[in-house]
């Protein structure tokens, strides 16, 4: 009989310890492991249920360091974040607009996108702007504007012009613009994946089938 008792003693301390919670430098755990001060992985750490934030607000993000320490990412306190954005004011540009800027921001670290822009008359908060073709009074010439990678030096570049023609003000003279781009700026690796150029040759025909990005 006192065998027996021995055993189930055994079992239920066995037992307790498999369900405990465990603190360290924590006396009242209030997860299976609650560990009040920082940690150090040197290899690797695998969440293999993380499950779903219950609140997003206050949620935290666990980063990668240079030197292999895993920490709290403070977005107040990074130098950039997964998604940047970032508006670019051109004041009292040529009357062609902006035919060439470029950012310094590093194509091989970041994606850039333009998200959207205006523009208005310099100086002012008139958006009475029209565009009047260089080449034929009978033509109405468009406009670009865009984001692209210069080869020479590897940073991303922007563009924000009239095709052959000149912005003009209500009474038909040429004007200078103040030319507003928003953009978006992707940390890549972090958040964003660069991919393969994909060339479709079109061979005059109106529609055609891509081939599907790699990954997807």
């Amino acid at each position: 009989m006192k065998n027996f008792i021995y055993i189930a003693a055994i079992l239920f301390l066995h037992t307790t310890a498999v369900v405990a919670q465990v603190g360290i430098n924590n006396p009242n755990p209030q997860e299976t492991l609650d560990v009040n001060g920082s940690a150090i992985v040197s290899d690797r750490l695998y969440l293999e249920n993380p499950g779903n934030s219950t609140q997003i607000r206050g949620s935290k993000l666990l980063i990668q360091k240079t030197d292999d320490q895993i920490v709290q990412y403070d977005i107040e306190q990074s130098k950039y974040g997964p998604i940047n954005y970032v508006e670019f004011v051109f004041r009292n540009t040529n009357t062609a607009g902006l035919t060439d800027y470029d950012t310094k921001i590093s194509a091989t670290d970041y994606l850039v996108t333009i998200q959207g822009f205006y523009f208005l008359r310099a100086g002012s908060t008139d958006t009475n702007i029209t565009i009047r073709s260089t080449l034929d009074n009978n033509k109405v010439e468009g406009f670009q504007v865009y984001a692209y990678i210069s080869t020479a030096t590897n940073t991303w570049h922007i563009k924000g012009f009239v095709n052959n023609s000149r912005f003009q003000n209500s009474s038909g003279a040429d004007t200078s613009i103040d030319l507003y781009m928003n953009l978006i700026i992707f940390r890549n690796g972090f958040i964003s994946k660069p991919l393969p150029n994909i060339t479709v040759n079109m061979t005059n025909a109106e529609t055609k089938t891509a081939p599907l990005p790699a990954g997807f």
